[in-house]
């Protein structure tokens, strides 16, 4: 089996404009009408999952582009720019069409290499266009800003969410009940990505989708904490690098059972510490979170 057919938010990624849940989508459609002036993008919203990675890569996807993809939270030195994206923009096009570089999660972007970067957007407009994502808006300089068509993602509507993951459990051939859909959005809306993961789970755990089965994804952490606390580290292991869970998310949740009650849990609060240190530093996530549990159970 492909791996990303393992993860399901990867398998079941929109691969067209036109499939991405949102209302945006006719708007986003005139702007790549013509392939040459395609601009800048800037998506944001202030939650993660809600569909801004999904259409830059269907934007990439349709126009059948070059692309560079970069994660900025890990990929965040001025090096980066001034290598990999340069390098990048100088090079002409495999098939006569603008290149694209997509830069995920923009908002860990050091400030001195999105000051590096304005110039090259202006620079290279001709050869290349940039996608940027963020959550926080506020930590990108107004230079950038003002050299894109920024577009805020609202939350998308419970009924249009409802009817992406009927196809999934269509497909996978899952019981399920109108209901239980519903009931599995409003738990874990506005986040898609949150919904797909608890529907995964419930078919790992080959459960239908009912009222009664259904469940938020920060369940799925609380067990992944119940199973630290019994020392089970390879289960939490298997969960992080098979599924789409975002390990510094969960890193965060164990830093907060850590600090919950009277008695804080001193050596774990020291561990997330430093895992959210060494992330955001670079440090590949799963790795860092991974490694660390090992360290966790001691």
């Amino acid at each position: 089996m492909n791996p990303v057919d393992a993860i399901w938010t990867e398998k079941y990624r929109p691969k067209k404009v036109d499939d991405v849940v949102g209302d945006f989508k006719d708007k986003i459609k005139k702007y790549l009408e013509n392939q040459q002036t395609v601009p800048n993008f800037l998506f944001h919203s202030k939650v993660p999952g809600t569909g801004k990675t999904t259409l830059a890569k269907a934007i990439i996807h349709e126009l059948k582009c070059d692309a560079l993809i970069i994660n900025s939270s890990d990929d965040r030195k001025i090096e980066t720019v001034r290598d990999k994206v340069k390098e990048f923009s100088l090079t002409k096009s495999s098939n006569n069409i603008r290149r694209c570089i997509f830069m995920d999660e923009f908002d860990g972007m050091l400030k001195a290499s999105q000051e590096a970067l304005r110039n090259i957007m202006e620079t290279y407009a001709s050869n290349v266009f940039f996608i940027l994502t963020c959550n926080n808006i506020n930590k990108v300089i107004e230079p950038i800003k003002s050299r894109c068509v920024v577009i805020p993602f609202a939350y998308p509507s419970k009924e249009d969410v409802v009817k992406y993951l009927e196809k999934i459990v269509t497909k996978e051939g899952m019981d399920y009940t109108e209901e239980g859909l519903i009931k599995l959005v409003e738990i874990n809306y506005p986040s898609i990505r949150n919904c797909v993961i608890a529907l995964q789970d419930l078919y790992t755990e080959k459960q239908p989708v009912t009222i009664e089965t259904v469940r938020p994804v920060n369940e799925i952490y609380e067990d992944m904490w119940q199973a630290l606390k019994l020392k089970n580290w390879l289960d939490i292991k298997k969960v992080v690098l098979e599924s789409s869970i975002d390990p510094r998310d969960l890193n965060t949740y164990f830093w907060q059972k850590s600090l919950d009650g009277e008695n804080p849990d001193i050596k774990i609060l020291q561990i997330t510490c430093r895992n959210e240190k060494d992330i955001a530093n670079g440090a590949d996530a799963k790795v860092v979170f991974v490694t660390s549990l090992i360290e966790m159970v001691k």
